[in-house]
C-alpha cells in the first residue's frame, strides 16, 4: 500500500488550491448577519463599515479600560399645548387667514393641493350650512 498523499484528490479539494466555492458565507463579527464572500481576496470579518467601527470603539475602550456603553437616563420636559378643541374663533380665524395667504403666495406646493381638497370642501360646506341656519 502506497503511503504517498493522493495528489488528485487535494488538487481538488478547495482550502488546499485556494479557490472558494460559490454562496459560501461567514457571520459579521458585530451583529452576526450573513456576509458573502467573495470569490478572490479577504475573507470579510464585518457586514459593513458601521459595524467595524463599533467593533473598533469596544475593541479600543475594553483596552483603555473603560465601559464601552454608558447608559445615560435624560429628563425631557415638554410644554403642555392647548388642544386644537378648545381653540377660540380668533385663532381659528388666524389659522384660515395664514393659509389662505399662504396659498396665493404660492408657499404650497401644488403636489400638496389635492390634499387640501376635501378638507377645504368640507370647511366651506359646514361654514355655509351652519351661517344659513343663523337668525339674522
Amino acid at each position: 500500500m502506497d503511503d504517498s498523499p493522493n495528489l488528485d484528490s487535494a488538487a481538488d479539494d478547495p482550502l488546499v488550491r485556494g479557490r472558494r466555492a460559490p454562496g459560501q458565507v461567514v457571520r459579521c463579527g458585530w451583529c452576526g448577519e450573513a456576509v458573502a464572500i467573495p470569490p478572490r481576496g479577504r475573507v470579510p470579518k464585518w457586514c459593513t463599515s458601521t459595524c467595524r467601527h463599533r467593533a473598533w470603539e469596544q475593541r479600543r475602550a475594553a483596552d483603555s479600560g473603560i465601559v464601552a456603553v454608558e447608559v445615560v437616563q435624560q429628563v425631557v420636559e415638554v410644554k403642555a399645548t392647548r388642544s386644537q378643541e378648545r381653540r377660540t374663533a380668533q385663532e381659528w380665524a388666524k389659522l384660515l387667514t395664514e393659509l389662505s395667504d399662504r396659498l396665493d403666495r404660492r408657499r404650497i406646493y401644488d403636489r400638496d393641493l389635492p390634499g387640501l381638497d376635501d378638507s377645504v370642501l368640507a370647511l366651506v360646506q359646514a361654514f355655509n350650512c351652519r351661517t344659513a341656519k343663523r337668525p339674522p
